[in-house]
């Protein structure tokens, strides 16, 4: 694979960008992607574990192995940079998000979204395929932080910013 924005090409990143519906998180995948060009690779949570799998989203869902696999295959493909996002809420992806930070060390970096509800619900809003406020609110993981954020954005962060922070940081 060619050259991307992070740095050397045997440099590999994961990077994780977790968060509450509607904070923003595909919105900044989708950008990250188009910064850093055809050697970046984006899982999205959403796609895998409800579009393909149509699981549900409690502990033990096969979402997990299958994301495991993605990341697994991206690295086998030289994939300068992986990018999962989703909710991937602590009480069901805190293990496996535990087990690929001991695995990835400094290569990994995780990002929270941390708005408050009223924003992401504002947000979901604009969405072509808007949920409700009682999904949103069923799926409202307050402060889900694991404790190993590299960076967190609130909802004064700009797109071009998460996007500028987020290269600086795991070329750094």
């Amino acid at each position: 694979m060619g050259q991307n924005n992070l740095g050397k090409a045997d440099d590999m990143n994961l990077v994780v960008l977790r968060g509450n519906s509607g904070a923003g998180k595909t919105t900044t995948a989708k950008a990250l992607l188009a910064a850093l060009g055809p050697a970046t690779l984006l899982l999205s949570q959403d796609t895998i574990r409800r579009v393909i799998l149509k699981a549900p989203d409690h502990v033990g869902t096969p979402a997990i192995a299958l994301i495991l696999a993605l990341i697994d295959w991206g690295k086998a493909q030289s994939f300068e940079t992986i990018i999962l996002e989703g909710i991937l809420k602590k009480s069901v992806y805190g293990p496996m998000l535990a087990d690929l930070k001991q695995t990835w060390g400094d290569q990994m970096m995780t990002v929270y979204f941390d708005l408050p509800f009223a924003d992401a619900f504002k947000r979901n809003q604009m969405k072509p395929v808007a949920f409700d406020r009682n999904t949103l609110t069923d799926w409202w993981q307050a402060d889900d932080l694991l404790g190993d954020e590299a960076l967190c954005f609130g909802p004064e962060v700009t797109l071009d910013t998460q996007v500028s922070l987020i290269i600086e940081k795991c070329a750094g």
